[in-house]
């Protein structure tokens, strides 16, 4: 009985792996390989955003995803294309195991990434002028790990 339940378990550890490798979740470390602005604890990529952000002020197309994690390790992805002219924003958090009935993609047109200073030396981005009248939080760094502050 013991071998029978050792052998349950251990499937079911192979099972979860493979699903979560399968539904397109990954690691902060794989996704900093793969060049997400990765928004945890301090922002990894940095200098990959403020590029961003310098093609945007010059209309130069582009694009950058920026991936943060749930407390549970579970990916939520942004994902902004620039073409010269408008933002096209995903928001993606179909592999956050609790979302609810949020879960899924949302699509949004936006004109501007603005930034504003916090009591504790940081600037938040956050991405406004959607069409949907949301602004959404992007990430938050200390000003002093900016290129440009």
């Amino acid at each position: 009985m013991k071998r029978f339940l050792l052998i349950v378990i251990l499937l079911s550890l192979v099972m979860n792996t493979i699903g979560c490798s399968l539904n397109g979740a990954y690691s902060s470390e794989e996704a900093i390989k793969r060049g997400d602005v990765v928004y945890q604890v301090e922002v990894a990529n940095l200098e990959r955003f403020e590029q961003f952000l310098t093609n945007l002020s010059r209309k130069e197309e582009d694009t950058v995803r920026v991936t943060g994690y749930t407390d549970e390790g579970d990916p939520i992805f942004q994902d902004l294309h620039f073409d010269g002219n408008v933002i096209h924003y995903t928001y993606d958090n179909s592999n956050d195991e609790f979302a609810g009935k949020d879960k899924g993609k949302e699509k949004d047109i936006c004109k501007q990434i603005i930034n504003r200073e916090n009591e504790q030396d940081e600037v938040e981005f956050l991405i406004s002028d959607c069409s949907k009248g949301k602004a959404r939080f992007l990430l938050r760094v200390e000003k002093s790990k900016l290129m440009h502050n």
